[in-house]
């Protein structure tokens, strides 16, 4: 008789089962506010971190939504048409990666460069303030997504190309869920760590404030394809 591995779960994944059960068996119903991050850690007598981990699952199945200052809402719903539990294949898939990641060498390699050369000091200063935004976000990837975000939108803006802009907002929405998959796994495994993705951040900033293009394009295009094999490498072991 053949047995199949047994998998071990995460503590986040169990934490996650629990408030999904919660919220499906009405213990928990739409509209209502869920505990603080600080208090579910310690009502579940685990880390913050692991906490975060178990929203992120429950809100990329449409169940929570989290509002920046406001605290995690439970969602209306009907569980007769609701998705089962994603995993992070489910979430973006391996071919969205690699053709996502094809377009953004393209155009985010060439925005940096020309960023370097037109950029204007407001700019320069909103560019710095997503940094320190990053900065203090860690540990929270729902806020570090928004502040990367709004990094990379900084950098196409001064790029001074509105064909340059417009094609980064067609393309903002998976955008956004590679930068949120890139901070879950770099919170949660030893790959990428937070420190290195912020250092990659800086670095670009760095060249573009020094009006260099061609340290610009490098090292846009370093961070690039940093986070696309981050990606791929986290796809392709699960």
């Amino acid at each position: 008789m053949a047995f199949k591995q047994v998998q071990a779960k995460k503590i986040s994944e169990v934490i996650c089962e629990q408030l999904e059960q919660m919220i499906r068996e009405g213990e928990i119903k739409p509209g209502e506010k869920l505990d603080s991050v600080e208090k579910l850690a310690r009502e579940f007598n685990v880390s913050r971190s692991a906490v975060r981990e178990a929203q992120s699952a429950l809100r990329a199945m449409g169940l929570i939504t989290i509002k920046q200052g406001e605290g995690t809402f439970v969602n209306k719903y009907d569980f007769s048409t609701m998705v089962s539990p994603v995993s992070p294949e489910n979430i973006i898939t391996k071919k969205e990666i690699l053709e996502l990641f094809q377009l953004r060498k393209i155009i985010e390699v060439g925005a940096a460069s020309l960023a370097a050369e037109h950029r204007t000091e407001q700019q320069l200063a909103e560019m710095k303030k997503s940094l320190f935004e990053m900065k203090q976000t860690e540990g929270d990837q729902d806020l570090g997504e928004k502040a990367d975000m709004k990094f990379h939108l900084c950098i196409a803006e001064a790029a001074g190309n509105s064909l340059i802009i417009d094609m980064m907002q067609r393309i903002s929405n998976t955008l956004s869920k590679t930068m949120y998959e890139s901070r879950r796994i770099s919170l949660f495994t030893t790959k990428q760590t937070f420190t290195r993705l912020q250092t990659q951040h800086e670095a670009i900033y760095e060249a573009i404030k020094a009006m260099n293009s061609k340290e610009a394009n490098r090292t846009m295009l370093e961070h690039l394809v940093n986070v696309e094999g981050t990606l791929i490498d986290y796809h392709e072991q699960r």
